[in-house]
């Protein structure tokens, strides 16, 4: 609707630039009526689109604050930052955005603590010489109890009760038979398998 006012308007100011008051006989240059008609539209159409663009670019904004709301899709620079989320959100009582903050940083901290583990290195074996030798599996026995036990205090502090999946967790390879998605896969199609038999 703006659009089409500022066209009008811009029409109205602009019908008089088609008529020549001008000496034909003049040898100085002076711009056709049409041109400088079209000039007037180009210029107001140019303002609308910035218009426009900034009206785009706040929007952009406002869903990017939508999602961190209703889809809890924020990330923390700081722990204060991530503390003061989880404050908000107790207090106003969406104890679902707590609960998936808290998880999610509890898998963040498990993925990190994993990638800081060596994958390969040299060994010494029976010999005495250096094998290169590949740590995966050793690294699936690490103890995990310590990122476990701290979720479960942050939980009883928020007066909620640890999934017991979670609880069950004692080393990285337990929790990546529940996370990881092949593995959960596998274990569906041994079920389908043994309900046909």
């Amino acid at each position: 609707m703006k659009r089409l006012l500022v066209f009008l308007a811009s029409m109205a100011a602009a019908t008089s630039s088609f008529a020549y008051y001008g000496d034909y006989s003049s040898p100085s240059f002076e711009l056709p009526g049409w041109l400088t008609f079209m000039g007037i539209i180009m210029i107001a159409w140019g303002i609308l689109e910035i218009i426009l663009f900034f009206k785009i670019w706040g929007m952009t904004n406002d869903v990017q604050a939508l999602k961190k709301d209703h889809f809890c899709e924020t990330t923390f620079e700081t722990k204060g930052q991530m503390a003061r989320y989880l404050r908000k959100n107790l207090v106003l009582g969406n104890m679902d955005n707590v609960k998936r903050i808290l998880l999610q940083n509890f898998i963040d901290n498990v993925e990190h603590g994993y990638g800081e583990l060596k994958t390969y290195g040299y060994v010494k074996d029976e010999n005495g010489n250096d094998k290169w030798t590949s740590f995966e599996e050793q690294n699936l026995k690490e103890s995990i109890r310590p990122y476990v036990e701290n979720l479960q205090k942050q939980y009883e502090k928020i007066g909620e009760k640890l999934p017991v999946y979670i609880q069950r967790m004692e080393c990285f390879g337990d929790y990546y038979k529940i996370f990881v998605k092949e593995d959960l896969t596998v274990e569906v199609e041994k079920k389908t398998e043994d309900k046909k038999d």
